[in-house]
């Protein structure tokens, strides 16, 4: 619950974030627009012809107060003029469109390349009531020195005009002249050179009008290019915050990285901001660091692109993006500016190449696998995309558009924005369902932890007990062995002495008795060890009930004949009964009701010479249906105290019994197991009831 809430927070304030950049950016667009809009009115009332602009028969910009100096200039190739020149005016003079490049601009091929010198002139003719007010002069961009003289009188200029590359000084950005009109008629002249950029002349519009005007048009401009530098940092800022936190995201870290490169490229862009906050007075330098900043948001783009869908993008793609961004970024930094600016065409060619694979074949990929936020990051791609070639074919002169770049740069990132802020809440439901089934994990981790912790208690306390039951049977067995051993060894010391025969009678029967309950107790304590260890072979088969105690008759009774005694078979079977099956081994069983008949003479002889064997059905402690034996005598019986100790190990406290192991009833219990049953004992003053259970098969 609370990674999802923090999701929400998360999503609310990418929400703050995209209105608080979005809303200033539209607000300074819409300023821009309407301010272009009143330039372009003007534009299309006023044009300067053949070198003369006429402000007096219209309002300059439908209120505004601006009025764009466009149209056709005098122009005057390869000399650098003052005002006064007997030349201004003269065979030299040739008409030249501006704003715009002076190669591609020129109508009679004044300058077949962007490189060169030459002199602009134009007469601007005013209305009366604007002689002695305040005025001013805007130029925004002229490539790549200038020097201006409004009226004869000299203003501040750009960089150093020359007439060759090494007396030139360039240097570019906007420019506010404040000036008096003296007259009606006022001439301006500028001495433009350039030799250091791939183009050079008047590039961008020239705005004239008063202060009150110009100055909340240039503060608009600037507060657009302040806005969109704030506003890239602040969402790299943010995004690099993000990924501080959540150090296992490089997505955030790249869309991060890519935002202040971005914020980086539009400053240095803006010549006057940056000279103003960074102190760059250099116009190579800022040239090298703009198109540095520019390589790198493209790669660092890539590299988002390949975090975000690193199925789509192909490595031999990713090495080449690496290859063209480190070449590019070579050749940038290791050659002039006027080298490296006049091949932007083809450096674009190849970036847009690369960017459009992108756009295509990893965004159409990722859509159609319906990868998180491809069809959202696909629109902005192509957008981005389209608006670069756009800004391409705009600053080269060869399309009469607009910048859109930093128009789509914001679309582009708040929509990566939006991507990692959504992948983020779906990581966060991830999270939450983790934890959920972590917690059901637990549970029953805890359950089997806990079962297994009692299972083992019982384990150790059945080893405790086994332990226990094997000390005192070693115990019982050493107490056992001891007295006949202590025996034989004095009747083997006596006859050493010569104190008794080695053929006397009594003394040998004593001997055999002895080793003979040695050898009993040894066979015994052997076929229990294997009993209990499940190493003695059962070999079960399927016999009748009847069948079975037919069987039992004809084992015993020749042999109680022997020992006079008389056996009565009870068997309480009926016809259905009679056809009950139980799986047994005979031979196990025929020896478990030796054991009990056995016993059964040794307890009753001298008192009663009968002994009975009852078969019946009936249901075991277990509710069962089992064939049920019993051997019945009529000799001594148990005390009520001693039933429940008679099947355990050495048990043989009944009178009678000092010669046997103690393990008979033990050995008979572990048969009835191994088979399913159980036995038991009842026991009164006139003998004892000893009965085997063998649960019958089911049908």
């Amino acid at each position: 619950m609370a990674s999802r809430m923090y999701g929400v927070v998360i999503m609310l304030l990418v929400m703050g974030l995209a209105i608080a950049v979005a809303a200033p950016l539209a607000t300074a667009a819409i300023a821009a627009a309407e301010g272009q809009q009143a330039l372009d009115a003007a534009q299309e009332q006023l044009r300067a012809d053949q070198g003369v602009l006429d402000l007096r028969s219209a309002e300059h910009g439908q209120g505004s107060d601006m009025a764009p100096l466009d149209g056709e200039w005098e122009f005057y190739r390869g000399k650098l003029l003052e005002p006064g020149d007997p030349q201004l005016g003269g065979a030299d003079r040739r008409m030249i469109k501006v704003p715009a490049s002076w190669s591609a601009a020129s109508d009679h091929g004044l300058l077949e390349t962007g490189h060169g010198h030459g002199t602009y002139r134009l007469l601007l003719r005013i209305p009366p009531d604007e002689v002695g007010t305040s005025r001013g002069l805007f130029i925004r961009s002229i490539g790549s020195a200038y020097r201006i003289w409004i009226d004869g009188a000299e203003y501040a200029g750009l960089g150093t005009v020359g007439a060759d590359d090494r007396d030139e000084s360039p240097q570019s950005h906007i420019n506010l002249i404040y000036f008096q009109p003296g007259q009606e008629q006022v001439e301006l002249l500028l001495q433009v050179s350039n030799y250091s950029f791939r183009e050079g002349g008047i590039r961008r519009e020239m705005l004239y009008g008063s202060i009150e005007a110009l100055t909340p048009f240039i503060v608009k401009e600037l507060l657009y290019d302040i806005f969109i530098i704030g506003g890239f940092l602040f969402i790299g800022v943010y995004h690099l915050v993000i990924c501080a936190i959540r150090k296992r995201d490089p997505a955030t870290l790249f869309l991060g990285l890519v935002t202040v490169a971005v914020a980086a490229r539009t400053l240095l862009l803006n010549g006057y901001l940056s000279k103003l906050l960074l102190g760059i007075d250099s116009w190579e330098l800022l040239v090298k660091l703009e198109y540095v900043a520019e390589l790198t948001a493209f790669i660092l783009l890539v590299l988002l692109m390949k975090h975000l869908y690193p199925r789509e993008a192909h490595r031999t793609m990713l090495y080449l993006s690496y290859l063209t961004a480190g070449g590019l970024g070579l050749y940038v930094l290791t050659q002039p500016a006027d080298t490296f600016t006049s091949t932007l065409l083809p450096q674009t060619a190849i970036k847009a190449a690369i960017l459009l694979y992108f756009v295509f074949y990893v965004g159409i990929r990722a859509m159609l696998r319906q990868r998180e936020g491809a069809r959202i990051n696909l629109v902005a791609l192509l957008v981005l995309t389209v608006a670069i070639v756009n800004d391409t074919f705009y600053y080269m002169g060869w399309a009469n558009t607009v910048e859109t770049t930093n128009y789509a740069v914001v679309l582009f990132l708040l929509a990566q924005t939006v991507i990692v802020a959504y992948r983020y809440s779906l990581l966060s439901a991830r999270n939450d369902a983790l934890v959920g089934e972590l917690a059901e994990v637990n549970l029953g981790l805890e359950e089997k932890v806990r079962a297994r912790t009692e299972d083992l208690r019982s384990k150790n306390e059945q080893l405790a007990e086994s332990k226990s039951i094997r000390t005192k049977m070693l115990v019982h067995i050493a107490h056992d062995l001891a007295s006949p051993v202590v025996g034989i060894r004095r009747y083997v010391q006596l006859m050493a002495e010569g104190k008794q025969g080695t053929g006397h009678p009594s003394m040998m029967a004593k001997l055999a008795a002895q080793l003979a309950y040695i050898e009993r107790l040894i066979q015994d304590l052997f076929e229990l060890s294997k009993l209990e260890s499940g190493e003695l072979p059962f070999h079960l088969e399927r016999v009748a009930a009847d069948a079975l105690l037919a069987e039992i008759r004809r084992r015993f009774e020749p042999e109680l004949e022997q020992e006079n005694y008389v056996l009565h078979m009870n068997i309480e079977l009926n016809g259905e009964d009679g056809q009950a099956t139980v799986t047994v081994d005979r031979f196990r069983i025929l020896q478990a009701l030796q054991n009990y008949v056995g016993n059964a003479v040794k307890f009753s002889r001298g008192i009663s010479e009968k002994l009975t064997i009852n078969g019946r059905i009936r249901r075991d402690a277990n509710g069962r249906p089992a064939l049920v034996i019993e051997v019945e005598d009529y000799g001594r019986g148990i005390p009520a105290a001693e039933l429940p100790q008679v099947f355990l190990r050495f048990y043989k406290n009944r009178e009678g019994n000092e010669q046997g192991s103690g393990l008979g009833l033990t050995i008979v219990q572990e048969i009835a197991r191994r088979h399913g049953g159980d036995v038991g004992v009842s026991s009164g003053e006139d003998g004892s009831v000893f009965y085997l259970a063998l649960p019958l098969d089911t049908p």
